[in-house]
């Protein structure tokens, strides 16, 4: 209201009561002092009268000094011819002279009378006021007073200093004052000052967030983006901010692996590097960055940083693929692979996961198929571990052993077809098949083996041969009176009697029988009798006497 009662002061006449008083207009100091009269009627009759005529805006202009970044909001300036109130602004000076001068950034024409512009000088920063007029069609704005001010970076320093104790909002308040002020100029002095008060805004905040809020610290990051603040305070918050999230994932009852993934997917969006396996990890930064992950990325510069963010995915990713291994080793080698794939840095855990299934499968080797076995046994050797890689191959056919002697000529067949073909032992695989020749001495595949092996039937046993002598002739079976080939099982019982001892066994072809005759250690007759398909009765396919 202070224009507006230096207005009336200006243009009305005094009250008669002043008048008989002896007030005159030039002492009118003292009628200030009669309360109401420059808020009553006619004050509010003027100010009805500024808005009619369009002055409204002025008002504002008279009450507050404008830049010139506003005084350019508020063109055309027209509307302001003739507005009894007076506006200020303040600016830097561009050029003045003869009578004018020019601001910087404004094509308004400020008229000044010479002996005010004695006061001023090149590049500084004043404060002007007076009114727009128009002459012969051109608009002037004719200076009633000026001075000289503070330049902005001086009433930045000025407000700064006041600022005790500030907020936050008071430091962005003052930031962005400043910060206007000099993208108005391109003034990178200016820019570097609104970056210090923004800054101070983003510390003060950051001081009254609690320990657990990650979202603040992200909205913190988001302003100094916003803000066009250094990347490195950013890149701080964020991380800060990820680390917190973490600690709350691997809190959470029951464990979510499944979020832990996506975390890790959220890692990879958020910092930098988090994809690019390292080749080489400097000496103790994994442990101290896992001991103080905070502490430790404030300090490290941007390179080490982006390993840093390496090693954050990595312990995740390691947390992940190792809470889906079993404890009793059985999908290692599937967890290594995996391991191998993502975090290959890791490779020390992949080789654990692998030993663990391999101890898995040790564990559990009788039970295992021959291939499985084989391969187990191949691992082992691979690893040096020879000792054990034979081991488990004895132990698998220990496992069965029993059972497949009870199987007959089969089962010796297998077994002496597993200690020489995976153990090398031909010394134990040929008295197998010798016993399953005493069993079955018609048995073709038997003999076949025996005389491959460099064995011949000789002093009515298998004796290996001496080199420079021929081979014996394996005798055939002779059928004895009476015994002939298809007959069945019951008319052999009706013909010889029972067995002195029978051998029964299963195989792919069939039901196979051996009888027989005599006693043991003496002269044997021996009849095989074979079961196929569909026959009722076993029927005799070989006799012999061995």
């Amino acid at each position: 209201m202070r224009v507006i009662d230096n207005f009336i002061r200006d243009r009305l006449p005094l009250p008669r009561w002043k008048q008989r008083n002896g007030l005159s207009r030039l002492s009118r100091q003292g009628a200030e002092l009669v309360p109401g009269f420059r808020c009553g009627f006619l004050g509010t009759w003027l100010i009805a009268v500024v808005i009619a005529q369009g002055w409204g805006n002025t008002l504002l202009a008279a009450e507050n000094v404008w830049s010139v970044q506003k005084l350019n909001d508020n063109k055309p300036w027209d509307k302001f011819v003739d507005s009894p109130i007076a506006i200020h602004v303040e600016g830097r000076i561009g050029s003045f002279g003869g009578g004018q001068l020019r601001l910087l950034r404004c094509d308004a024409k400020f008229i000044v009378d010479n002996a005010k512009l004695r006061s001023i000088s090149p590049k500084t920063t004043i404060e002007l006021k007076g009114r727009f007029r128009k002459e012969a069609g051109k608009l002037e704005f004719i200076v009633d007073d000026l001075k000289v001010v503070q330049g902005y970076a001086e009433q930045f320093e000025s407000r700064m200093s006041k600022l005790t104790r500030a907020t936050s909002s008071e430091w962005r308040e003052l930031g962005e004052w400043i910060d206007r002020i000099s993208r108005f100029y391109a003034d990178e002095e200016l820019t570097k000052k609104a970056n210090l008060a923004f800054a101070k805004s983003v510390e003060v905040e950051y001081e009254s967030l609690k320990p657990t809020d990650a979202e603040g610290r992200f909205s913190l990051a988001q302003k100094i983006i916003d803000w066009k603040l250094p990347e490195r305070r950013q890149r701080e918050l964020i991380h800060e901010g990820l680390r917190i999230q973490w600690q709350v994932l691997q809190k959470t009852e029951p464990a979510n692996p499944a979020a832990w993934g996506k975390f890790a997917s959220i890692l990879t969006e958020k910092l930098t590097g988090t994809t690019e396996p390292l080749a080489k990890i400097p000496a103790n930064l994994q442990e101290v960055y896992e001991q103080d992950p905070v502490a430790t990325y404030r300090k490290a510069n941007d390179d080490l940083r982006t390993q840093l963010h390496r090693l954050f995915f990595v312990a995740v990713t390691r947390k992940r693929l190792l809470y889906g291994a079993k404890s009793d080793g059985r999908n290692g080698d599937a967890i290594a692979d995996e391991i191998e794939q993502q975090i290959p840095e890791e490779l020390v855990q992949a080789q654990q996961q692998r030993e663990l299934q391999l101890a898995y499968r040790v564990a559990h080797v009788a039970t295992a198929p021959r291939s499985e076995v084989e391969n187990l046994s191949a691992a082992l050797r691979d690893r040096g571990k020879l000792e054990q890689a034979q081991h488990v191959l004895i132990e698998w056919i220990k496992s069965h052993e029993l059972r497949l002697k009870g199987d007959g000529v089969v089962g010796l067949l297998q077994l002496a077809d597993e200690y020489l073909g995976l153990l090398g032992n031909e010394s134990v695989a040929v008295e197998y098949l010798r016993d399953a020749y005493r069993l079955d001495p018609t048995y073709d595949e038997v003999k076949t083996k025996l005389t491959s092996l460099g064995y011949q039937w000789q002093n009515s046993r298998w004796q290996k041969a001496t080199p420079g002598k021929p081979l014996n002739v394996v005798p055939s079976p002779q059928s004895p009176t009476g015994i002939q080939f298809g007959m069945t099982a019951t008319d052999l019982r009706t013909m010889m009697g029972g067995p002195h001892s029978l051998t029964r066994a299963i195989t792919s072809r069939g039901i196979t029988e051996v009888w027989s005759y005599g006693p043991i250690g003496g002269s044997r007759l021996v009849v095989r009798l074979e079961q196929k398909g569909r026959d009722a009765d076993p029927k005799v396919t070989a006799v012999a006497n061995p």
